[in-house]
């Protein structure tokens, strides 16, 4: 028996996204709170910060689709999960998904996998392939919109599935604790006015993340109202491609001194704290919808499109405002709305705001949330023993022998130092099952 229960998250890259974000965070969380936390994935920034948290990293290229690699990958996990002792195989996208669903029958492993997305149902193909998330032990939905699209798209009901939203670190995004020196600096450096009213779409750019609807907005914008605006794009731009055509429809639309790109930035609560609005533009359906809820932990307004993972974490009245998708004249009207509302500059909304964020979406709640699945899955129970609480790990023996008709079945309730608690012997043939408990620790 071993000290720890080990935890293998399986995940393709470790960077900025909220899947690698939610991964991040289990890992340090379980390291912390006794259990083993082991990594695979193929690159990523976040790696090095990892491993002198205590996570054990090993970098394969489960990012890849290519079938012979996730076959050969097959073999690759399957020896880090027996030298390694692995409890639980976690699985965070569809590619990886399918070598863990065969390592985890081979090892006899439980297998969780986590739906990040909505994903397409072009084909039978597509639908088979998105099928694999559905094939573990456990399934984790990261919001309400998700939850329902499983049990639409799948016409899965089983009771393994519960939903876990993404949570995120209050304390980093906490106006209290703002450099403001950084902030100015910011605003210097990328040429921004101070009296403008700054919004900003954080936000990697693609075509469904609505920058050209923004951008849309902002000649309404102009035209509409007496204000001095500023759209702040924040984030990569690997799509050159798309970029460049945005940049045109700036030009086009005599936008230059309005609309600004920043590129990505690793320090995103300084980028909330310049924002006097912030956007949120999908097209298609946010998953879940992070940035409105790191805006109102800045005690920031936030202004998204109406679908999705939006309608869950945004309060009416409270959080700011929500528009039609790809209306970009509908946006306008939102942006006019909320800065003339009582919403926009009252400081106790900015409290309000922070607090219904600190109840519902911290990353403390969506890590113990995650850590009662693991303990679920490993048969892992809390026993108060004379007024101190246990966690307790159910270990399983299994004997038999046909020719002479005999089996015996032995469960012992394990502490992380392996001592024995509990334990139920049954021994057959009519030979009575032995119990016995232990309500404190010999000394």
């Amino acid at each position: 028996m071993q000290e720890k229960p080990n935890i293998l998250q399986v995940i393709p890259t470790l960077n900025i996204s909220g899947a690698e974000q939610g991964c991040f965070d289990v890992a340090n969380y379980l390291t912390k709170n006794g259990f083993t936390s082991n990594i695979i994935t193929s690159s990523g920034y976040r790696i090095e910060q990892l491993e002198k948290n205590g996570s054990i990293v090993n970098r394969i290229p489960v990012h890849s689709k290519n079938p012979v690699t996730m076959i050969i990958n097959i073999f690759r996990i399957l020896k880090i999960v027996k030298k390694n002792n692995i409890n639980i195989i976690h699985a965070r996208s569809r590619a990886p998904a399918w070598s863990c669903y065969f390592v985890a029958k081979i090892a006899k492993i439980k297998f969780i996998t986590t739906f990040h997305g909505t994903y397409n149902f072009n084909n039978k193909i597509k639908k088979f392939y998105n099928s694999i998330m559905i094939r573990s032990d456990y399934v984790i939905a990261i919001s309400e919109f998700i939850h329902n699209e499983i049990k639409s798209k799948y016409a899965y009901s089983k009771k393994n599935l519960s939903v876990i939203s993404r949570g995120i670190d209050i304390e980093y995004l906490d106006p209290i604790k703002i450099d403001h020196k950084k902030v100015e600096k910011f605003i210097n450096d990328n040429d921004i006015k101070n009296d403008s009213i700054k919004l900003v779409l954080p936000g990697r750019v693609s075509g469904w993340k609505g920058h050209n609807v923004a951008i849309e907005a902002m000649a309404y914008l102009r035209d509409k109202s007496s204000n001095d605006f500023e759209l702040i794009f924040v984030g990569p731009a690997d799509n050159l491609k798309l970029k460049n055509n945005l940049l045109q429809k700036i030009d086009e639309l005599n936008l230059e001194e309005y609309v600004k790109f920043v590129g990505p930035s690793k320090e995103m609560n300084l980028i909330y704290s310049v924002a006097d609005i912030v956007l949120s533009c999908a097209t298609d359906p946010e998953a879940f919808g992070r940035i409105p809820i790191e805006a109102q932990a800045m005690g920031k307004m936030a202004i998204a499109s109406n679908h999705g993972g939006h309608i869950e974490t945004m309060v009416k009245g409270l959080s700011g405002f929500l528009y039609s998708p790809l209306n970009s004249e509908k946006l306008a009207d939102s942006i006019i709305n909320a800065i003339s509302s009582e919403l926009y500059l009252d400081e106790n909304y900015k409290t309000k705001r922070r607090d219904f964020i600190l109840g519902n979406f911290t990353e403390l709640k969506m890590c113990k949330k995650t850590m009662q699945i693991y303990k679920k899955v490993l048969n892992i129970k809390n026993i108060n023993l004379m007024f101190e609480i246990k966690n307790l790990r159910l270990i399983e023996e299994t004997l038999t022998s046909s020719e002479i008709a005999w089996s015996e079945i032995n469960q012992y309730w394990v502490d992380e130092s392996n001592f024995v608690w509990k334990s139920e012997q049954n021994i057959s043939p009519r030979l009575p099952t032995i119990y016995y408990e232990v309500t404190k620790k010999p000394r």
